[in-house]
């Protein structure tokens, strides 16, 4: 019997609290964001934690408990919007790093590309191709190069230059 009166004061509380506070806090919370669907939901949020420490509210001033509960249920709810929108910029900016749309178009125009590209360093005298995609592909240093093929470090830089300038000639670029 205790257990159904505890409840049913515990309703009366919450209606008169409702009755109450629940006009301001939408007012203070639709002020605040513009939308009545969270503006709502904070406002039976602040209302439920009011009745659970309903004992412990300041009798002489229960306002300035609400809305500081109010308040703070706001800054709650920014922080959360903050990590969350960050945890999805960098999802987004990970996601954008790795992963690429395939578009066949695409796939088949860098083919092609990578076939003409192939074709005109074939057209390149073997050592000449050998150096440049050395240095070019393999990010070999001219140094490395010229003492692996037992050539000058100049040498390395004749054959780079001389496929650059053919590259270029080839495709449409200035010498």
């Amino acid at each position: 019997m205790q257990a159904e009166d505890n409840q049913v004061e515990e309703s009366a509380v919450a209606c008169a609290l409702s009755q109450r506070f629940r006009p301001a806090l939408i007012a203070f919370f639709l002020r605040r964001i513009g939308n009545h669907a969270e503006a709502e939901d904070l406002t039976q949020e602040v209302l439920l934690r009011v009745a659970q420490h309903g004992a412990s509210i300041d009798a002489g001033r229960p306002d300035a408990y609400v809305f500081q509960m109010a308040a703070n249920l706001l800054r709650d709810r920014d922080r959360r919007q903050t990590v969350r929108a960050n945890y999805q910029a960098g999802l987004a900016a990970a996601e954008g790093g790795w992963i690429e749309e395939v578009d066949p178009a695409r796939v088949f125009q860098a083919r092609q590309s990578l076939a003409t590209v192939v074709t005109a360093l074939r057209e390149l005298p073997e050592r000449t191709r050998t150096i440049f995609i050395l240095f070019r592909l393999e990010n070999m240093k001219q140094r490395q190069i010229a003492d692996m093929l037992g050539i000058s470090v100049r040498t390395v830089e004749q054959h780079v230059m001389r496929a650059s300038v053919h590259l270029r000639e080839r495709f449409g670029g200035t010498p």
